[in-house]
């Protein structure tokens, strides 16, 4: 009896030592995942606007010389609390400007069935996606970009990358160039070097191809 006493203790103390080396490896996934969430919530709708691009031509047909503005596109915007968001849709209406995406405009999130669209850094409504208050649900404090972009990128119906969306006389006037980079700041500083921690998306010019700087095969 002692013996078997014996055995099930060193069992159950077994068990115990595996299910705290799973806590902590959770525990240090738990860590890293916001950053890596944001970059990944961002690139994926970065792909479902080229997608939306591809799917539905948004070349116009009724010789409006502001067509250009239904590209399907990412708007990235800082608000008056310097709260960072964005919002992913199609100026149907060829409004233009800053505000001109309305939320019956906006792409829906494919993993909670609501609008990719908000004018709020801090409040949404029932039928807004979390996922567009890039400092609230993220701890995003920052967008810095450079290359062939600004804060907006919009695809047309090849799929190919727009720095604006803005009507020129030339067809094809604002198509990249040179490739997008979005590096974005976080509130964090998971590796103690002192500065806060960053990452990049970059869309590449012709193709349009999006991916996360240093996880190119995801």
């Amino acid at each position: 009896m002692k013996n078997k006493s014996a055995f099930t203790m060193i069992e159950l103390v077994f068990v115990i030592v595996v299910l705290g080396i799973l806590a902590s490896i959770a525990m240090g996934r738990m860590d890293r995942d916001l950053k890596q969430e944001a970059a990944e919530t961002i690139l994926s709708h970065i792909r479902l606007a080229q997608q939306l691009a591809l799917k539905d031509n948004k070349h116009r047909i009724d010789n409006d010389v502001r067509w250009q503005r239904a590209y399907w596109k990412v708007e990235f915007r800082q608000c008056l609390n310097s709260d960072w968001s964005y919002r992913v849709g199609s100026d149907i209406g060829l409004n233009g400007g800053v505000n001109s995406l309305s939320e019956k405009e906006a792409a829906i999130d494919p993993i909670d069935g609501k609008f990719l669209w908000t004018t709020d850094c801090q409040n949404l409504d029932s039928n807004q996606s979390p996922s567009v208050q890039l400092t609230k649900k993220f701890g995003i404090i920052g967008l810095v970009t450079n290359g062939g972009c600004n804060q907006n990128v919009s695809f047309d119906y090849l799929g190919r990358p727009h720095s604006s969306t803005d009507y020129n006389p030339s067809d094809f006037h604002h198509i990249m160039i040179n490739d997008c980079n979005l590096t974005f700041t976080m509130s964090t500083d998971e590796d103690n070097d002192g500065n806060d921690d960053t990452f990049t998306i970059t869309v590449e010019a012709e193709t349009g191809h999006a991916f996360i700087v240093g996880q190119e095969a995801l």
